[in-house]
């Protein structure tokens, strides 16, 4: 897929207006109020950290970088859990519901408006001990060297990057996606739906998409610095024969 126009950020634009469309009624939708998914995660925050918390050590205290952190369940959790958190997403409904479910939960997020990658102008340098990312993140950008180079510029010395992401052998070979050939190495951007919380078949909206193997994204991380302590596969959630995300844990190295 090509893009007609001479704009180098027309597919980063074309995701954020994706993101914005009617995201805060589609969240409602699928989940609840903010108020009703805020009592879900009060009465058990671990459980939607499952696969960040055994890499984050003990979370209270720490400052906490959640990136592209959409609707704040991820924040808020971690909240939950005596963690300063501040969220990167460029979604304004994500942040509304983000808001208003941290104040149904007791707590409180800093919830940054824009562009992760320009997130150096922000003021965050080097100023948290992690940096998570939860499941579809990666496949929005194009470069992923440059990406994981802002993420360390906002880890401190020694901190700690968590990502939980689509699996790309699922994302590539068994993701059907009309147009797109099962093929693992294809480095086309492709056009695809942004997701639909509430699990219809109606589309909300189309965004450009980069698939990334597992070797690209881990030779990114280590090209930005980071050194790699763990790589986990779990299985696929309808397919447990093979793989549907994974969580990779790095550190950078103390000063």
């Amino acid at each position: 897929m090509t893009s007609n126009s001479s704009d180098p950020n027309w597919a980063r634009d074309l995701n954020r207006d994706a993101w914005n469309a009617g995201r805060y009624d589609a969240w409602v939708s699928a989940m609840g109020s903010p108020e009703a998914e805020a009592r879900a995660l009060v009465a058990d925050p671990a459980h939607k950290l499952r696969r960040l918390l055994p890499h984050l050590g003990e979370v209270a205290g720490q400052r906490i970088c959640s990136i592209q952190g959409s609707n704040g369940r991820v924040a808020v959790a971690l909240a939950l859990l005596g963690a300063e958190v501040t969220v990167l997403d460029f979604g304004e409904d994500n942040r509304r519901y983000a808001l208003e479910l941290a104040a149904s939960a007791g707590v409180e997020i800093d919830y940054r408006l824009g562009d992760v990658i320009e997130a150096g102008s922000l003021g965050l340098s080097s100023r948290f001990d992690a940096v998570v990312m939860e499941l579809g993140i990666l496949h929005y950008h194009q470069d992923l060297t440059r990406f994981f180079g802002v993420m360390a510029d906002l880890a401190k010395d020694g901190g700690v990057l968590v990502l939980n992401e689509f699996h790309p052998v699922e994302r590539k070979l068994f993701q059907t996606i009309e147009g797109v050939p099962h093929d693992y190495f294809n480095a086309e951007l492709v056009m695809g739906d942004v997701p639909n919380p509430t699990g219809e078949a109606k589309s909300l909206a189309k965004c450009a998409l980069r698939y990334w193997t597992l070797g690209e994204i881990v030779t990114a991380v280590i090209a930005a610095g980071f050194r790699i302590e763990k790589l986990e596969e779990h299985p696929g959630w309808t397919d447990p024969t093979i793989p549907g995300t994974f969580t990779l844990a790095a550190s950078t190295s103390p000063s």
